[in-house]
This record gives C-alpha cells, sequence and structure tokens, in this order.
C-alpha cells in the first residue's frame, strides 16, 4: 500500500516498520565500501588568512589526499597547483610553530595538505591570502526522511534494496527462512554492486616467478 505524501512523516505500525527497513537496507550498501562512485563529490573550500585547519564538509566519509588543488585566482596571484601530502607529525615537527608564529598574516600560498587532528584537514604553509582549494571526497550514508528525499544508489539497483527491506521484515516477523533467503539474495545482489562499481582492474600484473 502506497504511503500518500502527506502522510509520509507520520507513519506507524507496519508503514513505519517497512520504511526502516528500507532505511537499513540502504545504510547497509552504502556502509559496505569506503569509495561508491555514486557517492563520489567535490568540495571547494575557502581559505582564511593565518588559518591552518578546516573542517570536512556534511556527511563526509573519505577524502582523496591526491586530489588536493590550489585553484586559480589572478587577483590573488594564485595558479592551479596541486598540494603535497604530508603526515601530521612532520607538519608538527617542522611547520607548526611557523606557521602559529605568523598569526593571522599566513605565511605564503599553501604548498602542502596533512590530516587535521580531528575532523577536518589541514594547509601549509599557512595562507596569507582567501585562496580557495578544491578537493574530491565520498559522501557518507545519510537518512531518508523526507517523501521526495532519493537515495544515491543507482535506481536499476532498487531491487537489492528491495531484498535488504524483505530481509529486516521477516527478521521482525520472525520468520527464519525467509529471512535467510532474503539474506542471501540481498547479499548476492550487494557482490553484484561491488563486482560494477568497485572490483574493476585498468591492469594485470604476472607475480609469477620464474625458474
Amino acid at each position: 500500500m502506497e504511503i500518500p505524501e502527506a502522510d509520509f512523516p507520520n507513519t506507524r505500525g507496519v508503514q513505519s516498520l517497512v520504511k526502516d527497513a528500507v532505511k537499513a537496507a540502504i545504510a547497509k550498501i552504502n556502509q559496505s565500501e569506503f569509495e561508491w562512485p555514486f557517492n563520489a563529490a567535490e568540495f571547494t573550500q575557502t581559505l582564511a588568512a593565518g588559518q591552518t585547519e578546516y573542517a570536512w564538509p556534511n556527511a563526509f566519509k573519505v577524502v582523496d589526499w591526491n586530489s588536493f588543488q590550489l585553484q586559480k585566482n589572478d587577483s590573488l596571484g594564485a595558479a592551479y597547483k596541486s598540494l603535497g601530502y604530508m603526515e601530521r607529525d612532520e607538519w608538527y615537527a617542522s611547520h607548526r610553530d611557523a606557521d602559529y608564529t605568523a598569526g593571522s598574516s599566513g605565511r605564503d600560498i599553501p604548498a602542502k595538505v596533512f590530516p587535521s587532528h580531528g575532523n577536518g584537514f589541514g594547509v601549509t604553509p599557512s595562507p596569507n591570502k582567501a585562496y580557495s582549494v578544491k578537493f574530491r571526497y565520498y559522501l557518507n550514508y545519510t537518512d531518508l526522511t523526507l517523501f521526495s528525499d532519493v537515495t544515491r544508489i543507482p535506481q536499476s539497483f532498487d531491487t537489492v534494496i528491495i531484498d535488504g527491506a524483505l530481509y529486516h521484515m521477516y527478521m521482525f516477523k520472525d520468520n527464519m527462512e525467509a529471512a535467510a533467503t532474503a539474506l542471501g539474495t540481498f547479499q548476492s545482489g550487494l557482490k553484484d554492486l561491488q563486482t560494477l562499481f568497485i572490483n574493476n582492474f585498468e591492469s594485470i600484473r604476472d607475480t609469477r616467478v620464474a625458474f
């Protein structure tokens, strides 16, 4: 039975269970891999003079450290430049004191990026102007709450979501046999997703040893 849009936020009983089962299936798919292509995203961070560390954007999951790029801005004298990766301990040992000493004025155009202490990243030298840095990352799962919310999982794999939801519904009904069947079908569909989007190789290397 279809839930009318007006009633969607206030469902009860079986309808609420179905909503929770669907959300659980979507969450399981998203949590099974760090880098699903359909969760790929890009973000541009405007830097502040003298500020070294920045928080990740909302729904952040994992970043591609090789993707950080200073954006071209003629008025700031900035050209496109990839930022090299640096370990946080190296920043502590060799750059933090100079960045902090420069204060709100900043030091120069950033050349390196490093993992921040906590939820974010840092750049060094500390920026002396409001440069922009663009990077690529992967989104985390976000709960579906509104009638109009759409999952990022491709529509062609809706059946996988349905199988996962059926597993949770059968478990609620204590129908273990049907739950086991639904779980097996769901896991098979999840493997198909991984084969299509994750397990692909551009080249194959022969590791056999010649005698």
